[in-house]
């Protein structure tokens, strides 16, 4: 039997996510001009069309050029700006969630800058773990030779072609866009080389991509270190040792957030489901047992959990 290759994970963990488009729209700037935006628990995408602009993060200037694609996943304050050291204002907020946005002129009367912008909400269990392994910005510049993406030029024609002439669906179709695009760039950052230690290096190792691909998809089983060594190939020892090197921690510490990240959003979209019929589905025996790993890694009980989710975004 052939193995499965450990892009399989990467599929697995994204079947474990959710995308909305929260806001959309196309800016014009114009010189001089700059806006800080604040903490957020979006996604943030920036597709330069015309002119040029500087990104500030954590204190670092990073200059963009026409056609560059901007992805800052972590949520954190950012600053944009016409030049570096450039006046910021406090960003507005004053889109209306899911339409496209136009401002004709912002700034003043200098050199143009149009900047085609998104926040996409990213939820579900896999959320966590894909962010953490994203950098605070994932940048691929339109300069030198090819595409920094394979197709990424055609998608974002595409992309641009909606918003520009915003015929009937238009929003509608640029969420998908805008999703595809987003799915498609961790696809390609996640690909790209990962120091040891970190969770991302694994999906290149085979042997250890294998058990990661069996936890996810399958946290309900009663798996033992042993059982995910017999998946991998490998002695348990051997494998120990390997998983930890590469994941950062140990196979069952892993297992156990894993079951911990699929059972919040659990609690959070079924409501009506028991805390016993929860437990049963990521993989314990009992509600007691479920109850103590849960307070263990989150910090409440997953009845505390709940309640708390349900106040802050109500079931519809």
């Amino acid at each position: 039997m052939r193995d499965r290759p450990a892009a399989d994970v990467l599929g697995t963990l994204l079947r474990h996510v959710r995308i909305t488009t929260s806001t959309f729209g196309r800016i014009e700037l114009g010189a001089p001009w700059g806006a800080k935006l604040g903490p957020r628990d979006t996604v943030s995408l920036h597709h330069l069309l015309e002119g040029e602009m500087w990104l500030e993060l954590d204190g670092h200037d990073v200059h963009v050029g026409r056609r560059d694609l901007l992805i800052l996943p972590h949520g954190t304050p950012y600053a944009l700006r016409h030049r570096p050291g450039a006046p910021v204002e406090d960003e507005a907020r004053r889109r209306t969630p899911g339409a496209l946005s136009v401002r004709h002129r912002h700034g003043g009367d200098g050199a143009r800058t149009v900047v085609l912008c998104a926040e996409l909400g990213v939820e579900g269990a896999a959320r966590t773990m894909l962010v953490r392994a994203l950098p605070p910005v994932v940048r691929f510049p339109a300069s030198g030779s090819g595409e920094p993406m394979p197709g990424l030029d055609r998608l974002l024609d595409v992309l641009r072609e909606e918003v520009r002439e915003a015929r009937g669906g238009a929003p509608v179709i640029a969420a998908r866009l805008a999703e595809i695009l987003l799915l498609r760039a961790v696809r390609e950052e996640l690909e790209r080389p990962a120091v040891a230690g970190s969770w991302r290096a694994a999906l290149t190792d085979d042997r250890v991509a294998r058990t990661l691909d069996a936890i996810y998809g399958a946290p309900e089983r009663p798996w033992s270190v042993v059982a995910l060594a017999r998946t991998a190939g490998m002695s348990r020892t051997a494998f120990t040792q390997r998983f930890r090197e590469l994941v950062g921690e140990s196979p069952f510490a892993h297992l156990t957030r894993w079951r911990m990240e699929v059972a919040k959003t659990t609690l959070r979209d079924h409501p009506h489901r028991t805390l016993g019929e929860i437990a049963s589905s990521v993989g314990y025996a009992d509600e007691f047992a479920f109850g103590t790993a849960f307070r263990r890694i989150v910090g409440i009980p997953p009845g505390a959990y709940r309640t708390t989710a349900e106040r802050l975004d109500p079931p519809s």
